[in-house]
């Protein structure tokens, strides 16, 4: 096995717990987004609730303002900046219901989760999301890190 690549999350899950992490520790990053998203990744559903101090929860919200469909790999490298949102947008890897504005400003809070999960790996002490690595492939290592959905 390999590790996985620097930002890659080893699933869903691991990615929502970060950005949710990255939320509590910039209050900004939620108001920046200033909605509800619903993420339908396969047969998993998930908010990311940006409204007041933002939260993140397994399941539906009752009444999201986007809903992004994609499948959970495919999320794992939008979530880690190597799947572009544009390009995953005009090629059906990603589908959007509702406010298309707001889906496209998911970009900061990826790029913050990413950024404070390799800061607290950087740190001997922790201090933040754990860093992503362990068991698995490299899915997604290849791509253009850094591009993103611009808001």
């Amino acid at each position: 096995s390999f590790p996985l690549a620097e930002g890659m999350a080893a699933s869903a899950s691991e990615a929502f717990d970060a950005i949710g992490k990255a939320m509590q520790a910039d209050a900004t990053l939620a108001s920046k987004v200033g909605g509800v998203l619903q993420f339908e990744l396969g047969s998993v559903s998930w908010t990311v609730n940006c409204t007041g101090e933002g939260s993140i929860a397994e399941g539906r919200a009752s009444a999201p303002d986007a809903t992004i469909t994609m499948s959970e790999p495919d999320f794992l490298k939008l979530y880690a900046g190597t799947l572009n949102g544009t390009t995953a947008y005009m090629s059906g890897k990603m589908k959007i219901k509702g406010n298309i504005g707001l889906a496209q400003k998911l970009a900061g809070l990826t790029a913050a989760a990413r950024k404070r999960g390799a800061a607290a790996a950087a740190t001997p002490s922790g201090g933040g999301a754990p860093a992503a690595a362990g068991a698995g492939a490299a899915a997604g290592a290849a791509g253009r890190a850094g591009d993103a959905i611009v808001g």
